[in-house]
């Protein structure tokens, strides 16, 4: 998982930009590997966050992702329902909860249509506070190729079978933009209308149309629900104790080396990750005034043997960084680390040719700690090169990444070293 996320960030311009319509027209990739996306608009404190006086977290990420409809309902500060219908070919992706201001969030169910009863993927969302700016923030924060898209929403009455509510249109264009290294995106739109109506003192949405247009004007439909569909969907909100849908009570995502296994909100999370990782790791929330935790995931080692179910665990956490970001990896292995103790120096390949590189590797000395620093293999000309730590304490391995800004860097990871495991 670590070495997914390190290069995931050194693909070259050219793969971004082939990524761009993909990233408009997919809802949403629940895999918690999407946590260091959402860096840029989290708030965290040094100490666990409130939300509204009714649940503490200590790593208040901008999305949380969960398995559980229990723990929801437990993080959650307000009562809600679930739709307990969805159409055939239609499976539960993910649940999640949505960070839309420092007091509101908003719950986000996903569920996969298998494009032969269902097109697309279908989107329901649950909020306590306004459902529009809820779901304006929720679709404009997917638009991380982009730092100004135009947004343009219409609501217009719109009645269900039996039920009055509203239907928003909200269209958000991501512009052509110039890249530094001379790449050029394409403009693109996705569209999308959604259903909202109010029960209880609770909004809830569904999305049931969405489309992407392209600068040449070409659209294409990805998602479109029936009336009928619709009404089903709608009808079927009950409590979660009332919840018969299989979905819901057999929802696991995969085991994958890139994805996450689960996300450490609060301290009950934070208990059963030591359960799976075998030991009680660091969890520095801040570092500075701008080193801050927005996420920490506990993911399966790159060395895993999903097939024959050899498994490992490590934990990633990840830092926002002035002009950068900041990742830190705790686990019982690390080749890299025994390859340099071993040998003096790291031999890493090079993507493009095959051929292994030796990197050469310094020594620091923090607190009688050994600690080994290197520069990351440079395979592009524009691309930035990270700087890496890495150490042993207690038989457990730790590293620490700086992408971008590595500025002070020898002092920053001093307080990595020297922090203490959580429990």
């Amino acid at each position: 998982m670590k070495e997914f996320r390190k290069n995931s960030l050194k693909i070259t311009q050219k793969t971004i930009l082939s990524c761009m319509v993909i990233a408009a027209v997919t809802a949403v990739s629940c895999p918690m590997v999407k946590a260091e996306e959402n860096k840029s608009v989290v708030t965290t404190s040094s100490s666990e966050a409130n939300l509204n006086n009714t649940h503490k977290f200590l790593v208040d990420a901008a999305i949380k992702d969960y398995e559980d409809i229990r723990k929801l309902e437990k993080v959650t500060d307000f009562k809600f329902k679930l739709p307990n219908f969805f159409p055939e070919g239609t499976k539960l992706q993910c649940i999640q909860l949505i960070k839309i201001s420092d007091n509101n969030n908003a719950i986000q169910l996903y569920y996969n249509g298998d494009g032969k009863h269902v097109l697309g993927d279908i989107s329901f969302q649950i909020s306590k506070t306004d459902p529009v700016e809820a779901i304006k923030k929720i679709e404009t924060d997917k638009m991380k190729t982009t730092k100004n898209p135009k947004v343009e929403a219409e609501e217009k009455s719109m009645k269900v079978g039996d039920i009055n509510g509203t239907s928003l249109s909200l269209s958000i264009t991501s512009p052509s933009e110039k890249l530094e290294n001379g790449f050029t995106t394409k403009e693109f739109k996705e569209s999308g209308k959604y259903f909202i109506w109010q029960e209880g003192g609770v909004y809830y949405s569904i999305k049931y149309n969405s489309t992407v247009s392209n600068e040449d004007k070409k659209e294409k439909e990805y998602l479109a629900l029936s009336e009928n569909l619709i009404t089903k969907i709608t009808k079927s909100i009950v409590y979660p104790s009332e919840i018969k849908v299989n979905d819901y009570l057999e929802f696991k995502q995969e085991l994958s080396t890139e994805t996450g296994v689960m996300g450490i909100y609060d301290s009950e999370d934070l208990k059963n990750a030591e359960k799976l990782l075998g030991f009680s790791p660091k969890l520095p929330i801040k570092i500075n005034d701008d080193i801050k935790i927005n996420d920490s995931v506990v993911g399966l080692s790159s060395d895993s043997d999903i097939k024959n179910n050899k498994i490992s665990y490590e934990l990633n956490s990840f830092y926002s960084n002035k002009k950068g970001s900041i990742t830190f990896n705790e686990g019982k292995k690390s080749k890299e680390y025994d390859d340099i103790k071993k040998n003096g120096y790291l031999n890493e390949k090079n993507w493009k040719t095959n051929e292994m590189v030796k990197i050469n590797v310094d020594k620091l000395n923090v607190n009688n700690m050994e600690v080994f620093k290197y520069k990351d293999l440079q395979v592009e000309k524009d691309e930035e090169q990270c700087m890496c730590y890495m150490w042993k304490e207690n038989d457990i391995y730790y590293s620490v990444i700086f992408f971008g800004q590595a500025d002070n860097s020898d002092e920053i990871i001093k307080t990595f070293v020297n922090s203490k495991p959580m429990a």
